[in-house]
C-alpha cells in the first residue's frame, strides 16, 4: 500500500466519524439520488480519441478508439461501468477507458445499460445480450474482452454465463459478492468499519431497486451462483478493505475447488482501487490489464 493511499484512506476514516457520515454519508446520499445522464463529459473529446455514439433501443453505446492511426488492434473491449445499477459512469471509468484504448489500440464499447428504478438487472442483461450480438458482427468472439467493475463486474459474469458464444477474456474488478440478506448481510456489517467509502445501507438500496423482483441468489445477480464450466480466462482485481472482501474470498475459494483457473491482483485498498489512477497501485493495475488484454 502506497503512502499516498494510506494518507487518503486514513483521511476518509476520520471524516466518516463526523456527523453526517463523511465520505460514506456522501456516497449513501448519491445512491439515493437516481441519475441517468448518459452524455459524455466534454473532456473526453480532448483526449485524442475517436468517439462515436450509437443509440440502441433507447440506450447509448459509446465507442472509443485511439486517434493514432498507427495504434491499431483487432481487440475489442466491452466495458460495463459500475454504479449499483443506479448510476452512470464516473471520471474514473472514463480515465480508465482512455488509458486502455491508447495503450492497447483496442476498440472500447462502453454500454449505458438500462438502470433502476425503471429497469432491473434482468432488463439490463437482455439488452446487453442484444448489444453483444451486434459487436460479434464486427469482432471475433476470441478477440473480445469483457470488463466491468462492481455491479458492472457482476453483469459481465452473468452475461457470459448466458451466452453460447463467449468472449475471449474477462477483467473483473471488485465484484459485488454476498448481496443476500440475513447471514451474508451480517458478514458485511461486521466488515463495514474497514471500508472507507461503502456501507451496507447502500447495498440494501441496490438490492431493493436494481435487484427488484429477482431472487438475490440468482445467477443474474450473484457471481457465487454461476456455473463456470467453459468460461474464458478471468483476471480479478479486488481490495482487502472493501465490504465485499470476505465474500470475494469465499467466492474465489469456491472457484478453485471447482478447478476454475484465474489470475488475481489484490491490495489492502478500497473498492474499485484498480480504477484509481491517482494512486500508483491503480496505474500499475491498468498496465497489467493492458498487457493481459494484448497477450
Amino acid at each position: 500500500m502506497s503512502l499516498l493511499y494510506r494518507i487518503a484512506e486514513n483521511g476518509c476514516y476520520k471524516l466518516n466519524r463526523l456527523p453526517g457520515g463523511g465520505v460514506k454519508g456522501l456516497m449513501l446520499m448519491e445512491s439515493k439520488v437516481l441519475g441517468d445522464k448518459d452524455d459524455l463529459p466534454r473532456s473526453m473529446y480532448r483526449k485524442g480519441l475517436k468517439i462515436k455514439t450509437v443509440n440502441y433501443e433507447g440506450f447509448k453505446i459509446h465507442i472509443f478508439k485511439d486517434g493514432n492511426a498507427k495504434n491499431k488492434s483487432n481487440k475489442a473491449i466491452f466495458f460495463l461501468p459500475g454504479g449499483g445499477g443506479m448510476a452512470r459512469a464516473t471520471s474514473l471509468h472514463y480515465d480508465t477507458i482512455t488509458r486502455i484504448a491508447k495503450k492497447t489500440g483496442a476498440t472500447v464499447y462502453m454500454a449505458n445499460y438500462p438502470l433502476a428504478p425503471k429497469c432491473n438487472v434482468r432488463d439490463a442483461l437482455k439488452w446487453l445480450e442484444k448489444v453483444y450480438a451486434k459487436i460479434l458482427k464486427r469482432h471475433l468472439a476470441q478477440n473480445i474482452v469483457f470488463m466491468g467493475d462492481s455491479a458492472g463486474a457482476n453483469l459481465i459474469l452473468s452475461l457470459t454465463y448466458r451466452l453460447k458464444k463467449k468472449p475471449g477474456k474477462l477483467i473483473v474488478i471488485s465484484p459485488a459478492c454476498g448481496l443476500e440478506y440475513g447471514k451474508n448481510r451480517n458478514i458485511r456489517l461486521a466488515f463495514e468499519e474497514y471500508d472507507p467509502i461503502l456501507n451496507v445501507k447502500m447495498n440494501d438500496i441496490i438490492a431493493e431497486n436494481w435487484c427488484r423482483n429477482v431472487p438475490l441468489n440468482s445467477s443474474d445477480i450473484s457471481p457465487e451462483y454461476i456455473d463456470y464450466k467453459d468460461f474464458p480466462p478471468m483476471f480479478f482485481f479486488y481490495g482487502k478493505h472493501e465490504l465485499f472482501y470476505p465474500h470475494v474470498m469465499n467466492y474465489l475459494y469456491s472457484l478453485r475447488k471447482q478447478g476454475i483457473e484465474f489470475s488475481e491482483e489484490v491490495e489492502s485498498m478500497c473498492h474499485d482501487w484498480a480504477l484509481c489512477f491517482f494512486f500508483p497501485e491503480g496505474r500499475r493495475a491498468i498496465r497489467k490489464m493492458c498487457k493481459w488484454i494484448m497477450n
